[in-house]
This record gives C-alpha cells, structure tokens and sequence, in this order.
C-alpha cells in the first residue's frame, strides 16, 4: 500500500469538505448525533444511575461528592465498535454520498476486531503519555488513521492497521494537527451553550435533569463535529491518494485547483463497504 505527504493547504482540505457537506449537512449532523446520543448519551445517563458516592474528608470536613462511573464501564466496552460504524458511515458518505445510519452500527459486526483495535490505541497512546503529555499527542495523531485502514483492509489484524496508521501519518501528522487547530475557533464557540451549564450542581449532586439538558446544549458542538470529522476523512483520502487535487494552470490566469477521486481505488473500496 502506498502513501503520500500531503502537499495540499489546510484551507484546501477544509475547502473539500464543505463542498463534500454542500447539500447533505442534515443527514451528516443527523448521523453524528445518533453517534454521539449512543456513545456519550447513554454513558451520562448511565452515570445518573451508577455512581459511586465515597466520604471525603477536606480540611476536617466531611463531604460526599458523586463519583459515576457506570458511563467509564459503557464506553470502555462499545468505544471500539461505535468507532468504527462512525469511520464506515464518514467513508461511505465521502466516497458515493450514502447517508445510510445503519452504518453506525457495523461495528458491533466486528466487535473483536475494533475492540480490541481501540484498546491497543488506548494502551499505547496512555503509555506514550507516561513520557510526557507530547509523546501522547504525538501517539494519538499516529494511530488516527487505524479505523479507516482496518475498513479498507478489513483482512488486517489490529496490530498491522496501527502499524499502517503510522505509515500514513509518517510526514502527514503536522498537516492534521494544523488542520484541526484552524477549526479551534468554531469549536469554542460551538460550545459557548454547554459551558455555561454544568452538568454538577453546587452541592455535588449529580442529577438526570442536568443530563439531558447537557446533550441538548451539546448540539451546536455536533454541526462543528460534522465539518470536522469530514475534513479528517479527506485528509485520509488525499493521504492514501483515493483522492487527488488536480491543478490547471494558465501562465495568464491560475485556475483555482480541483479534486477528483481515484476510480480505480474507489471501485476498490466500494467492495469493501
């Protein structure tokens, strides 16, 4: 498998994706908002009912302060799966347009493989941290790619797809980290609504109520997500060469750059999907 250093701007990547979103933002945010209704939903509402409330003593005062962790025990178990209907879901969407939801839930098809790809992640990118927190963000952009491999090349074992995450970051990890530093701006914003609330009352009292207004308020955070996550996705395309910038240039006038996709690859990959 060959890959590439991505030459393109950011402002490029960012300028596909929107074109990529032109027309489907409903059915894209309406995805992802399943995605994050399954994932981080259910795990705060699980939280409400499974949480650990331990005596804590603070300058001779005694205080009881929630500690959920039914959410932690959730996520650890449906992460890896979850992850990977969301990568299938962005790639089939990029490539033919398909806005299918059930998608979202292929992963629990191959619920031992992206478990345990997303465990090997969490493990590696935890014991980089250990270090010191850049080898850990160092690590976590190296093995971004992992899930988008393991769909493409679904007879790769998990190890050999974080090998192969490695190898198309080799040189592309600065380029995505820019990408989604320029998208800093919309994301402050985007979660003004929520960070004016808090989901912990004063008293330390964790309630369901607080919950549900969380993931409501969290909506503006998922249009933002959409842009992103499909601009990552081009980011992986341009990186594998699926899809391709080609340039006309006019010596009297530069003609400002289109993108078109592999064919070949892409007959390849609609198999896979």
């Amino acid at each position: 498998m060959g890959y590439y250093i991505i030459k393109e701007p950011v402002s490029k990547i960012r300028e596909i994706a929107r074109n990529t979103l032109r027309g489907y933002w409903k059915p894209v945010v309406l995805a992802i908002f399943i995605y994050y209704m399954v994932s981080a939903g259910v795990s705060t509402i699980l939280d409400y009912f499974f949480t650990f409330t331990p005596p804590l003593e603070i300058y001779g005062e005694v205080l009881y302060v929630d500690m959920p962790f039914g959410g932690s025990i959730y996520t650890f178990i449906i992460g890896g799966p979850l992850e990977f209907g969301l990568t299938m879901y962005l790639l089939a969407f990029f490539r033919a347009k398909q806005t299918d939801n059930t998608l979202l839930f292929e992963g629990f098809s191959n619920f031992g493989k992206s478990f345990l790809l997303m465990l090997l992640i969490t493990v590696k990118v935890f014991l980089w941290s250990l270090l010191f927190i850049i080898p850990g963000i160092i690590a976590s952009y190296k093995y971004s790619q992992a899930f988008y491999v393991m769909i493409d090349n679904p007879q790769l074992t998990p190890g050999q797809c974080i090998k192969e995450s490695c190898r198309i970051m080799n040189g592309n990890k600065a380029t995505l980290f820019i990408l989604e530093l320029t998208f800093i701006g919309w994301s402050l914003l985007a979660s003004i609504p929520a960070a004016v609330f808090t989901t912990v009352e004063a008293n330390g009292v964790y309630t369901l109520t607080s919950a549900i207004t969380a993931i409501i308020l969290g909506i503006p955070a998922v249009i933002v997500d959409a842009y992103i996550l499909t601009a990552n996705t081009a980011f992986y395309e341009l990186a594998t060469r699926r899809l391709v910038v080609v340039s006309d240039y006019d010596p009297e006038n530069v003609v400002d750059a289109e993108y078109t996709v592999n064919e070949n690859q892409e007959h390849k990959d609609d198999e896979n999907l």
